[in-house]
């Protein structure tokens, strides 16, 4: 009998922020070209904004660089 993460998948979840809107769509734009996917809204987030994004299609790690099970 498995434990309760069994058969969930893991999934990299961050915070990228900015000071101004223009340079966080700046920064979204970059992320997306390295796999991160939007997960959120824009907000306010301390004296600028942020958004939550989570890594690959679905958020999941399937890529074997990116997993603890290649080391």
């Amino acid at each position: 009998m498995g434990g309760w993460k069994t058969n969930r998948p893991r999934q990299l979840k961050k915070i990228a922020y900015a000071l101004t809107k223009p340079a966080l769509m700046n920064l979204i734009q970059s992320h997306e070209e390295r796999g991160w996917v939007q997960a959120s809204e824009v907000k306010e987030h301390g004296y600028g904004f942020g958004i939550l994004m989570t890594f690959g299609d679905k958020g999941e790690i399937n890529d074997a660089s990116n997993s603890k099970s290649a080391f």
